[in-house]
């Protein structure tokens, strides 16, 4: 039994979870769609007031008629049926649609004296069946107030005539018929016979008939006053409000199905199937102001401390083996994978790792963007013999986590290059060449890829977007790992299925990928990294 309860708020608590994603959910799509939302809201109403106000003054008349429930035969023998009002509901919604035929609008207007179309009269007029009532309501429209409710009262009178005149017709035409007889049997002198007599209590019968069929539709209250039905402003602004609501909402849940930007990192985690390692926001407007990495920009900072939290979520994917060529890239261009190459390899570097940094996007270098190289040669100039591996590492100067500029001294790495602790060395990518998708395929890079793996516990190559170019997967066989960097609001997701098959298809591992751009509630934020670094410094401050 404990088991069995154990169960059901194991599916209890996931029902809630699910709901409570469900409506978070459909409010992120409202937050993100508020200016839909709010142009709905505030056109809509302003455009139903307007045309309200535009709109003629109309005024509406309305008249009752009373509905018979009894038949003839009931009513000349004193019965009372009580099965008749089982169905009275529809009896009375078809009087109403007798109302509208043509006959009946063409004999109110003669009524009212007015000279006009039968379908404009049917167009400015109706006919409501009451709920729980035998009563028939017949209303009227029109500019003046004194006509609409001569039209109302014409329109119950006309219904009640045309009623009448179409329940006694074979009555009346058999009482015509009553009518002929005796006035033959009168002529031949035959007005004591039997049959004459007979004829003459027929004849009184069917008067009986027809005056009673006349009252199964009497009108009972005619139209006194006209009520304004037109313009009404305030009705009209509260309804546009209404379907301004209704219609924003639809519009922005159609807009949001209709973009295929994806939006959320589960999405993006399940279309890839790659663990999210890093969720990095937008960086404060100040620091976008220049080229200069975060991690050197604001080294204390929130956005900075981000990016720490993502070097421990990566050298925790590496702990069972340690991958030191790691190849970053993005299914297009500006998703961020360059800016976030950059700041990762301070981060590590930082962290007391010897780091490389290679420019391998040999179409649209961005390293030189952010470091100043000094000249030095790149890449594919030791490709064409113009420089050594050793020509073109340039050195980058930060404050190391021992407080000393690039941390301790220099030491030989048995590789007769000088490297040192909490080091960071960048390789321009040089002149771009010809062909540079057969470049990165060559024994030079690979060479020189290899000799960095013994050099520098990380090598970092910043390369070509995956979906746009081959280069980065050209190059993928050559590396021990990749990193993906999803930008939100720009990778699609068809995007994100083709880069997985790409991916699929790299032998290399596949570490995870990075979220840049994401929302502050979708990521650590600038909240909780600030709570890291205050923490830190009031820490400090204590030991001080």
């Amino acid at each position: 039994m404990s088991g069995m309860g154990g169960t059901s708020a194991v599916s209890d608590g996931h029902a809630g979870s699910t709901r409570a994603t469900t409506l978070r959910d459909y409010l992120r799509v409202a937050r993100r769609r508020k200016w839909i939302i709010a142009q709905a809201v505030v056109l809509v109403p302003l455009v139903a007031v307007a045309l309200s106000l535009h709109q003629r003054t109309m005024y509406r008349g309305s008249a009752e008629v009373l509905l018979a429930t009894q038949n003839v035969a009931n009513q000349l023998n004193g019965i009372n049926d009580p099965t008749l009002t089982l169905d009275a509901d529809r009896r009375a919604q078809t009087q109403a649609d007798l109302a509208r035929v043509p006959d009946v609008a063409r004999q109110a207007l003669t009524l009212a004296g007015l000279r006009r179309s039968v379908d404009d009269f049917l167009s400015h007029s109706s006919a409501t069946a009451k709920t729980n009532a035998d009563l028939l309501e017949l209303s009227a429209e029109d500019h003046d107030p004194a006509v609409a409710r001569r039209l109302a009262t014409a329109y119950a009178r006309a219904f009640s005539h045309y009623r009448a005149q179409l329940d006694t017709a074979p009555y009346v035409s058999a009482k015509r018929r009553a009518n002929a007889q005796l006035a033959e049997m009168a002529a031949a002198h035959a007005r004591t016979s039997d049959a004459y007599q007979a004829l003459t209590r027929k004849r009184d019968q069917l008067d009986q008939i027809i005056a009673l069929l006349t009252r199964n539709a009497v009108p009972v209250k005619s139209a006194d006053t006209a009520t304004k039905v037109q313009p009404r402003p305030v009705r009209n602004g509260i309804l546009g409000l209404v379907l301004g609501i209704v219609l924003g909402v639809a519009l922005a849940f159609l807009r949001e199905a209709l973009d295929t930007r994806v939006r959320s990192a589960e999405e993006i985690e399940e279309r890839l199937g790659l663990p999210l390692l890093a969720r990095i926001p937008e960086p404060p407007r100040r620091l976008r102001k220049h080229d200069k990495p975060v991690m050197l920009a604001d080294p204390n900072g929130s956005q900075a401390e981000i990016f720490r939290l993502f070097r421990t979520n990566l050298e925790f994917v590496r702990l069972s083996h340690e991958p030191r060529t790691i190849l970053v890239t993005s299914a297009l261009e500006r998703e961020g994978k360059s800016t976030t190459s950059v700041n990762l390899a301070i981060a590590l570097a930082r962290a007391g790792q010897r780091v490389a940094l290679v420019d391998l996007d040999l179409r649209r270098p961005a390293l030189d963007r952010f470091f100043d190289l000094g000249g030095r040669p790149g890449l594919t100039q030791i490709a064409l013999r113009q420089a050594e591996l050793a020509d073109v590492l340039a050195p980058m100067a930060f404050t190391g986590r021992n407080g000393n500029t690039n941390g301790a001294g220099p030491r030989e790495n048995g590789n007769g290059y000088r490297i040192r602790d909490d080091e960071l060395v960048v390789i321009g990518a040089g002149p771009i060449p010809p062909n540079p998708g057969e470049f990165v395929g060559t024994a030079t890079v690979a060479r020189v890829l290899e000799e960095l793996g013994k050099r520098f516990d990380t090598v970092l190559l910043d390369t070509p977007p995956a979906l746009q170019v081959g280069d980065a997967m050209a190059l993928s066989r050559r590396v021990d790992a990749v990193l993906v960097v999803c930008r939100m609001n720009i990778v699609r997701r068809p995007m994100l299925n083709e880069l997985r098959r790409v991916l699929d298809a790299s032998p290399a591992e596949k570490l995870g990928f990075v979220l840049a751009g994401a929302e502050s509630e979708d990521g650590y934020g600038y909240g909780q990294g600030a709570y890291y670094y205050e923490h830190s410094e009031r820490r400090e401050r204590e030991r001080v």
